[in-house]
C-alpha cells in the first residue's frame, strides 16, 4: 500500500519576531517566484507551495522554510494517480470529466462587511433548485447559484458551505450538517463530507456554469476540505469581488 500523500500549505501567519517584509524577500530567494507572488500567497493564506509528498518530505520543507518567518502546515493530499470518489472508492474518468465546474483565482482583498456571509437555517430541497429557510429569501434556482465553497472551522469543529448567488454579494452560509442530505436526489452518503461532496456534485450537474475556489475544487476530487485561516469575511470578500469581476453584472 502506498503511503498518505500530503500538501504542503503556506499561511498568511508570520513567525513572532519576523518583518513581512523580509520573509517575502526571503521566500523570494528560496522559491524563485517574484515579489508580487509571494506577497500574494502571505496575504490570501492557505496556499498549497508542494503537493503530494510524503510526511517527511513534506516536514523538511517546512523546515527549510521555518527560517524564513513563514508559517506553514501539512495537510492530507491525493495521489493524483488513485483519485477518491465521494464515496470513498476509486474515482473513474468518467467521475471526474462530467462535470464541468470553473475554477476561479481568487487575488487578496481587505475585508468588506458588504461581503459578509449570511446565515443560512438549514439548505433543503426546492424544484429546481435549494431553499436556505429564510422567509427574507426565496428558493434560489440551481442556475442562479454562481459559487460553492467548501471550508473547516478548525476551532469551531465544523464544515461551512458558502453559497454565492447572482447578483448578490453576500453569501449564504451554512453548516454542512444542516444541509438535508436525505431529501436530494443521489447526496446521502456514509459521512457528512462524502455527502457535501455529493451535494457539490449534483449542484454542478444541474448548472455547468458552476464556479469554486481552488481549495473546494480539491475537496471535490477527495480532498478534505480546507481549513479557514483568515478571517471569514476577508475570504467571503475575496471570493465575492472575484466572481463580480468575472461576472462584470452589477451586484445589490
Amino acid at each position: 500500500m502506498s503511503p498518505p500523500l500530503y500538501d504542503v500549505i503556506l499561511t498568511d501567519q508570520i513567525a513572532p519576531g519576523y518583518d513581512r517584509q523580509a520573509v517575502v524577500a526571503a521566500l523570494v530567494r528560496l522559491l524563485g517566484q517574484d515579489e508580487r507572488q509571494i506577497a500574494d500567497l502571505i496575504q490570501s493564506g492557505n496556499q498549497t507551495i508542494k503537493s503530494n509528498v510524503d510526511a517527511r518530505t513534506g516536514q523538511e520543507y517546512i523546515r527549510s522554510l521555518a527560517h524564513t518567518g513563514a508559517i506553514c502546515r501539512l495537510v492530507p493530499g491525493r495521489d493524483p494517480a488513485t483519485p477518491v470518489a465521494a464515496d470513498g472508492n476509486p474515482q473513474t474518468a468518467s467521475d471526474a470529466t462530467d462535470l464541468n465546474i470553473r475554477v476561479i483565482s481568487p487575488r487578496p482583498q481587505p475585508a468588506d462587511v458588504a461581503f459578509a456571509p449570511i446565515q443560512a437555517n438549514r439548505i433543503t430541497p426546492a424544484p429546481g433548485g435549494i431553499d436556505v429557510n429564510r422567509i427574507d429569501t426565496p428558493p434560489i434556482a440551481y442556475d442562479a447559484i454562481a459559487l460553492l465553497a467548501a471550508y473547516e472551522d478548525h476551532e469551531a469543529e465544523k464544515i461551512y458551505v458558502l453559497i454565492f448567488q447572482n447578483g448578490a454579494k453576500r453569501p449564504y452560509q451554512c453548516d454542512a450538517n444542516r444541509i438535508v442530505f436525505n431529501d436530494f436526489p443521489d447526496t446521502k452518503a456514509t459521512s457528512v463530507i462524502a455527502s457535501l461532496r455529493l451535494f457539490f456534485q449534483m449542484v454542478a450537474r444541474h448548472h455547468p456554469a458552476l464556479r469554486v475556489d481552488p481549495p473546494t475544487a480539491g475537496f471535490l476530487v477527495g480532498r478534505p476540505p480546507a481549513i479557514l485561516e483568515m478571517d471569514r469575511v476577508k475570504y467571503t470578500t475575496m471570493l465575492g469581488k472575484t466572481l463580480s469581476a468575472l461576472t462584470a453584472k452589477p451586484v445589490v
